[in-house]
């Protein structure tokens, strides 16, 4: 068991650790990845794969997936951590959210605590996914 003194830091896999290819495997890490992830492991992280991969449910249709699809999904990356030479890093492959100190995925956003922070949020989001304006101006209309 490790330490509660001992911060984790959550990494996501596709797009983040290895370049987005779902449902298509990918064969490289990310430029830096595996320096980054040395770092972190020296400064005294723990380090934890999670990925929508892993899931029982199919992350797009809820569902069920086979569990020998997830089992092989799960074989894969510790076998491509392995071959780096990352063995230090964990592959989350319990139900639900991992708990971290900090989470890193290439699709999220960063939410505040302060207030406007749920604005600010929305709008980001919002114009991620292509809306032509956004529904908060950063600006009163008037001005």
């Amino acid at each position: 068991m490790t330490s509660p003194n001992v911060h984790t830091v959550v990494v996501d896999w596709d797009g983040t650790a290895v370049p987005q290819m779902w449902p298509a495997r990918a064969t490289e890490f990310m430029p830096g990845f595996v320096e980054a992830m040395r770092t972190l492991h020296a400064q005294g992280f723990r380090i934890l794969i999670a990925s929508a991969r892993l899931s029982p449910l199919d992350p797009w249709t809820g569902k069920e997936r086979d569990p020998s699809y997830v089992f092989a999904e799960a074989q894969y990356m510790r076998n491509m951590l392995d071959e780096h030479g990352l063995t230090f890093i964990d592959v989350w492959t319990k139900p639900g959210k991992p708990g971290g100190s900090v989470y890193i995925d290439d699709k999220a956003e960063r939410y505040g605590g302060r207030p406007g922070s749920w604005r600010a949020v929305t709008e980001k989001i919002l114009m991620r996914l292509g809306k032509e304006e956004p529904i908060f101006p950063a600006f009163p209309l008037e001005v």
